[in-house]
């Protein structure tokens, strides 16, 4: 059983216990009219990674464009620590602080009015969603807009999406340029997860095929100690201390990204091939009573990306 939370003038409550969050196509329930009337809305999410926020990154344009002249919010870190509390230490292993998850994603947004500090009212987070129980490859973007009485065709363009800023831009071209000049460059993401989730070899066959670019690198482990170790034209990001727009920005321009299943991988992919080697197993993060047991059923809770090229 899952808990399914309510959101309301800044209060978390527990709505009740459900086998799947969500509604059924089979018996679907909306967002109310009078909600979409006032045409002041806010995006939220109730789980706090890099990929649990990457993936509602289209919202705010498809609200805007289904709504020219609406108000779209995106809670600031305030909001965020006063709704979840304590519950936002579960995200970030220690790494980051996930009050500051919808600033990565959104900021330069040009979609995005405000991050507001408090938000009166009922709150439409990503357990308002209508899936459907014989297709889990149906994008939580596209689940959570059905529920809000979108369209299909006015939801299809849900991929992952980033904004960057000018100063972005040039910081990024400029460490490209010194890092590998013209060269040809791809992005290799080995999380802490590589080599436990999924067979590696997928990811070592698909870098082989492109064996004339150089690489950045981001691994929790040097690259001689795992079975990359056969790359010798690699560069190390871990060691250039960027933060997660700047990494970011590097993937987007890679020619390819190749790794393991991450946010980032799934958030580059609007922009640049990413083959992704998705979790085979449960590991780790998913806690400690799954560990190690295969995942039948992966894309079950909305995280497929249509963009992403699933290893």
């Amino acid at each position: 059983m899952a808990g399914f939370f309510r959101i309301s003038n800044n209060i978390l409550s527990l709505a009740g216990e459900v086998k799947r969050l969500g509604f059924s196509k089979n018996n679907p329930s909306y967002i109310p009219d009078d909600y979409l009337e006032k045409q002041e809305f806010i995006v939220m999410r109730t789980c706090h990674g890099i990929g649990d926020w990457c993936i509602m990154s289209a919202m705010p344009r498809l609200l805007k464009e289904k709504y020219p002249n609406c108000k779209v919010y995106v809670p600031s870190d305030i909001m965020l620590k006063k709704i979840f509390g304590q519950m936002l230490n579960n995200w970030g292993y220690g790494t980051f602080d996930c009050s500051q998850m919808p600033y990565h994603i959104f900021n330069n947004n040009p979609y995005v009015d405000e991050f507001v500090d408090d938000y009166y009212g009922e709150v439409f987070h990503d357990h308002y969603k209508i899936y459907d129980d014989d297709n889990d490859k149906v994008p939580l973007m596209e689940q959570m807009l059905n529920f809000w009485q979108f369209k299909e065709n006015e939801y299809l363009n849900s991929a992952p999406e980033i904004y960057f800023s000018k100063d972005e831009e040039e910081f990024g071209d400029k460490l490209i340029k010194q890092t590998f000049g013209s060269e040809t460059f791809g992005y290799i993401g080995a999380s802490s997860t590589y080599g436990t989730s999924g067979d590696t070899n997928l990811i070592i066959e698909k870098i082989k095929n492109n064996p004339n670019i150089c690489w950045f690198y981001y691994g929790e482990q040097p690259i001689e100690e795992t079975d990359l170790n056969f790359l010798k034209n690699t560069i190390s990001v871990k060691n250039m201390n960027l933060t997660i727009r700047q990494q970011m920005y590097l993937k987007c321009k890679s020619k390819v990204n190749v790794g393991n299943e991450t946010g980032m991988a799934l958030w580059a992919s609007r922009y640049s091939p990413s083959y992704v080697l998705g979790h085979k197993f449960y590991v780790k993060v998913h806690g400690p009573e799954t560990e190690g047991k295969p995942r039948k059923r992966p894309f079950q809770h909305g995280n497929y990306v249509k963009t992403a090229k699933y290893l």
